[in-house]
């Protein structure tokens, strides 16, 4: 009988064990949440403060070409709307409240994740390439003093610049975003699981 004792009480320790802790899991996702809204926040600050910087920059020198306020007001207008995509994609996610039933918070989660995945791949690329065009315009009348050696490299710079920018800094980020939504869905896809049996 004392072996009997044993073994029900080795499966029910098993079958406990099996269980995830749902609190420690909402913690870990709302963590996740806010460090995801933060680093939106900061890029969308830095982005604000580059277009001021960029005014100032107009407003101190005294540009003569129709290229020049082009680029620049390309560049504005680049950086604005992109601004204001990552501040509805905050919004998505600040929506999403993980205290409601998994299966909701799930279908909520994995929408954004798929517009997520949108901004980082073609709204990302778009805005690399119209802020590539407008630098482009803006350089024009920036670089007609230099010399040809000047020009090179300041371009060679630039453009070096861009590509390390986008394909690594910029996928390394997208991939740590990636991976935070992913933590996400996976605990309450845990969570869904453990209410299922």
């Amino acid at each position: 009988m004392k072996e009997f004792d044993n073994l029900k009480e080795l499966w029910q320790q098993q079958k406990e064990s099996t269980l995830p802790d749902v609190t420690v899991i909402i913690d870990k996702a709302k963590k996740a949440k806010k460090q995801m809204a933060n680093k939106i926040i900061i890029q969308v600050m830095v982005l604000l403060l580059t277009t001021v910087a960029i005014g100032g920059i107009v407003c101190g020198i005294d540009f003569k070409m129709a290229t020049t306020f082009t680029g620049v007001a390309l560049m504005l207008l680049t950086i604005l709307a992109y601004s204001a995509l990552r501040l509805y994609q905050l919004n998505m996610l600040k929506k999403i409240d993980l205290t409601l039933s998994p299966k909701v918070v799930l279908s909520e989660m994995e929408h954004f994740y798929s517009f997520q995945q949108k901004v980082s791949t073609k709204y990302t690329l778009l805005y690399f390439v119209l802020l590539s065009i407008a630098s482009g315009l803006y350089f024009i009348e920036v670089m007609q003093p230099m010399s040809v050696m000047f020009k090179t490299v300041g371009l060679t710079v630039f453009i070096a610049w861009m590509l390390i920018a986008y394909f690594i800094i910029g996928k390394k980020q997208m991939r740590k975003e990636y991976d935070k939504t992913e933590s996400i869905i996976n605990a309450l896809k845990e969570i869904e699981k453990s209410y299922d049996q």
